[in-house]
């Protein structure tokens, strides 16, 4: 019998199986999970050599439309606090918001919310020393866009609209 790959069939035997259950997971060094699915990003931080900028989920710090900081935020202000603690000037907390809602509810709401983190840091001896200002953008100074191309609605950009920022300028 001829066949394309030579002169004699060879039987092949075929396998099927059928996957159950498969569980990837993301581990840090040691080995330890580290959950991230669905996670908001917690903190970025920008540095420049007149500033460090710290821009701060809100939606890990606050409730959705609310300005009491959640118990759960203190590990992330916490963190925040280590690039604080030495400031020696003045440092800017800024609350944000994104598009949803009319100007004046949002300019409110984000300057409850920087008020909010500027008394916690306050509160919880995390910065001692330091001068506050506060200022709510509203939804003034997005860092993405809160609606797609196409008109509709992104909830991405929106997410990463709230948030809080605080500038420590360097001296």
């Amino acid at each position: 019998m001829a066949t394309r790959f030579g002169s004699e069939a060879t039987p092949v035997a075929i396998e099927t199986r059928q996957v159950i259950d498969l569980t990837f997971r993301v581990t840090d060094l040691s080995g330890n999970p580290i959950a991230i699915g669905g996670k908001v990003e917690e903190m970025r931080v920008k540095e420049t050599p007149t500033e460090i900028t710290i821009d701060l989920a809100a939606d890990v710090l606050f409730e959705f439309d609310k300005a009491e900081v959640l118990p759960a935020a203190k590990e992330t202000l916490t963190k925040a606090a280590t690039f604080v603690r030495d400031a020696k000037g003045v440092v800017r907390i800024e609350g944000h918001t994104d598009s949803k809602g009319d100007d004046e509810y949002n300019l409110r709401l984000s300057l409850r919310r920087a008020e909010s983190i500027r008394n916690w840091f306050v509160a919880s001896g995390a910065i001692s020393g330091a001068q506050f200002s506060v200022e709510g953008a509203g939804e003034k100074k997005p860092v993405a866009a809160n609606e797609k191309p196409d008109g509709s609605d992104d909830p991405s950009g929106r997410q990463k609209n709230r948030r809080v920022t605080i500038v420590v300028r360097k001296q």
